[in-house]
């Protein structure tokens, strides 16, 4: 179940017979690179380079592994398997983000147990579980990035204990890290101009964000009118925008960041007539997207250039903590102190709950301070109409 193959050169002869191509990858009369694929007993091996030419070596390696597949059925299943496993079964569930996200986290665990000699899951235990979440993390990791990271453990657990992988529901056990959410804190006016005019000199390469500053500054703009992610807004599909009644322009999309299994929600923008020309005439980086160059593969790399770009703005300008998400914060709360509902604004934030919502910016909602002013001023005043605080 274990193969060898051989991953044939432009120039190899092998290319000059009349074998068919599935004969051909099985050729081994040339001195092509040597690959592996498939399993061994109870292990996935992925297809991966042998890093030799010689087949006698080749093949030492592939017994070496079968052998280690016996061990498995011994031992049960290798961590590094049951990662790669998991990461796989949920490919379909995941963005290209929270992937890396996972695979990221779950080879910290596995580099954890390894230094203690733990290799297998059925060695995993609550208490070195526990102890991971102490040592085997950053001591500076903020609370809230360690409640995601044993979110994401205690997933792994749960689909560990469902396929047979630990003979013990180890999720359980395993305590959630408690985190204050984390209130949100807008761009203040004065920071806004600041990025925006440190936006335009930007300077550098012949391609990109950094070669077209007017553009790059129009992006801004555009998360910042209308609380897109920066993985929406790098889309951004003029061709789709329609003019509405109000003389707005209404930007119809589907949020990149979702949940994979649940059905696709189409959140609407509303930009100004201002903003819509401008982006119509500024330099687009593609044919058909402004804010878009380069394959399809692309997206989670420019999100990332994007990042840096604002990181180095924000240096050069004084603002402190400069980064996209905080735009589309900047746009929630200024909504918000404008009487705006807390329901309009998780619409068009497009949160899958207004819970959500309520749970970052609740100290913004205006409506709700006057309100609960009223109440207590209410409370303090007796039958007669005096004050009860005096």
């Amino acid at each position: 179940m274990l193969t060898l193959y051989r991953r044939h050169t432009k120039d190899c002869h092998v290319h000059k017979t009349r074998l068919p191509p599935r004969a051909k990858r099985r050729y081994m009369d040339c001195q092509c690179p040597i690959w592996m694929y498939g399993r061994t007993r109870d292990a996935l091996v992925p297809r991966q380079s042998t890093g030799t030419r010689d087949l006698a070596v080749a093949e030492a390696q592939r017994q070496s592994l079968l052998k280690q597949g016996q061990d498995t059925v011994a031992h049960g299943p290798r961590i590094d398997d049951c990662v790669e496993r998991f990461l796989e079964s949920h490919q379909f569930k995941l963005g290209e983000k929270t992937a890396g996200a996972y695979r990221f986290q779950l080879e910290r665990l596995r580099a954890y147990c390894a230094g203690r000699g733990v290799l297998y899951m059925r060695d995993l235990s609550i208490d070195l579980l526990e102890d991971f979440k102490v040592k085997g993390l950053p001591r500076e990791m903020a609370d809230t990035s360690r409640a995601q990271v044993t979110a994401k453990l205690r997933c792994f657990l749960r689909v560990a204990f469902r396929r047979g992988w630990t003979p013990t529901p180890l999720a359980e056990g395993v305590a959630p890290h408690a985190a204050p959410p984390e209130q949100k804190e807008p761009y203040s006016d004065a920071e806004v101009k600041k990025i925006l005019d440190e936006a335009l000199q930007l300077k550098g390469g012949r391609y990109g964000y950094a070669s077209a500053p007017n553009t790059f500054r129009m992006l801004l703009e555009l998360m910042l009118e209308t609380g897109m992610r920066v993985s929406d807004s790098i889309r951004f599909d003029p061709a789709v925008v329609q003019r509405g009644e109000s003389g707005l322009w209404i930007y119809g999309y589907v949020q990149r960041k979702r949940q994979r299994t649940k059905q696709p929600v189409q959140v609407q923008a509303f930009i100004s007539n201002r903003l819509k020309t401008a982006i119509d005439r500024c330099e687009w980086l593609s044919k058909d997207k402004p804010f878009w160059y380069g394959p399809a593969s692309k997206g989670y790399k420019l999100a990332y250039q994007v990042y840096d770009l604002m990181q180095t703005i924000g240096k050069r300008c004084g603002v402190d903590d400069c980064r996209p998400h905080r735009l589309r914060d900047t746009f929630a709360v200024r909504a918000l102190l404008r009487g705006m509902s807390l329901d309009d604004v998780s619409r068009l934030l497009g949160h899958s709950s207004v819970k959500v919502t309520e749970l970052y910016y609740a100290k913004w909602v205006a409506a709700r301070k006057v309100r609960l002013e009223r109440l207590v001023a209410k409370s303090l005043v007796d039958s007669q109409g005096r004050a009860l605080g005096d």
